[in-house]
Parts: structure tokens; sequence; C-alpha cells
């Protein structure tokens, strides 16, 4: 399973979540198997890029299964949702910390475009 979460800078599981899921240029990626992080992955989308694409297309396209997140917009929920990929909001801290709450079970997750 890989998980994406938004982060303010490339410092891996230390980086800040980023509040403001459709501006994000950072993100830490987890490939976890149960309660195991296998690998880190960092990637980044700027808008200086030759080719930039929302937050959804880019995580959707690196094989992003679950995205935690601190809060998101309707357009980026139906975006993911349309890829299948499912949605926790309510991250704080770190991307380690925003992990660690969700194995614990303390996000909640966005069904539908209500949700946000």
């Amino acid at each position: 399973m890989r998980i994406g979460i938004p982060v303010e800078s490339s410092n891996g599981l230390s980086s800040e979540i980023n509040e403001h899921f459709g501006m994000c240029e950072h993100f830490v990626l987890l490939d976890v198997e149960g309660d195991k992080i296998l690998k880190i992955d960092e990637i980044e989308n700027s808008p200086n890029m030759k080719e930039p694409k929302t937050p959804a297309d880019l995580l959707a396209e690196h094989g992003t299964d679950i995205v935690l997140t601190g809060g998101i917009g309707p357009h980026m929920i139906q975006k993911l949702l349309d890829k299948g990929v499912r949605i926790f909001k309510g991250a704080e801290g770190t991307a380690e910390q925003a992990y660690e709450d969700y194995k614990a079970g303390m996000l909640t997750e966005v069904r539908t475009v209500g949700d946000e």
C-alpha cells in the first residue's frame, strides 16, 4: 500500500503537514506493509515544472492508495475519489505523526465531497 502525505518541505517523515492540499508542492510517499514502512519517497509538483499536475493527478500517477491530509477542498476530494484514492483528514504535525495517527484510527475518512 502506498500512502501520500502533503508536506511543507522535503524533510522525509519530519516534514510538517501542509494544510492546503490543493496548493501543496511537496509530498512524502510511504510504501507500507501492515504497520511497517518499507520505503519512503518524496515527490515535488512545482508550478515551475514544464507540466505541473494537480496534487490528485500527481499522487494517482505515483500509485497512491491513501492520502493523509490536514484539510482538503471538494474539488480535490472528487478528483481523488474518482481515481480510487482513499482520503483521511485531520492530520497534524509531521508526516510521521500523521502516519501514527492514521494507524491509531485518529483520522477521519472522507467518503464523499460533502465530508470536507
